[in-house]
């Protein structure tokens, strides 16, 4: 038996493609999900920088301390009164210093790349700068304060630690 009303063809072809609408809005969520991946990273790295520099302003902050105690330990060992080698002022040191440094100019601290010390006679720059504060609080006490400062993306940053030492002589 022949028909006479053949099927009728369908004109929609088989689905099995993206349309331009949904390539567009795929890739609009794709580079949204993009921009927000690199977004994140960006800021953990200024994050990681600011740690760092605080970390590493804190390991001067303590040096400066310690070179300001050997300081004044070298005068019980050479038998001068208590304060002679940390007179009230304001100072610089280094890890190698026998005396206090001072102030002016108030250079940065630079670094050593083949053994990595931190002076101010040889190396880079860094960006820190390192003040020691001494104040006499009475004849058998000194107040000392090691502060260290440095500008991160235009802002200000600093460390400082406070110590009394002693004439417990």
């Amino acid at each position: 038996m022949i028909s006479l009303n053949p099927k009728p063809h369908t004109l929609h072809p088989n689905n099995a493609g993206f349309t331009l609408v949904e390539a567009l809005v795929s890739l609009l969520i794709f580079s949204v999900a993009l921009t927000a991946i690199f977004s994140l990273l960006t800021n953990n790295l200024k994050d990681a920088s600011l740690v760092e520099h605080n970390f590493v302003a804190s390991g001067l902050v303590q040096e400066g301390m310690e070179v300001v105690r050997n300081i004044r330990d070298s005068d019980w060992y050479t038998g001068n009164p208590f304060g002679t080698a940390i007179p009230d002022g304001s100072y610089r040191v280094q890890w190698n210093s026998q005396a206090l440094l001072l102030l002016s100019p108030d250079p940065y601290l630079k670094k050593d790349s083949g053994n990595g010390l931190v002076s101010y006679d040889a190396g880079n720059d860094m960006i820190f700068k390192r003040t020691v504060t001494i104040s006499a609080v009475s004849g058998v006490e000194k107040r000392v304060v090691v502060s260290v400062t440095w500008s991160e993306r235009g802002v200000s940053k600093s460390v400082s630690a406070e110590d009394h030492l002693f004439n417990w002589k």
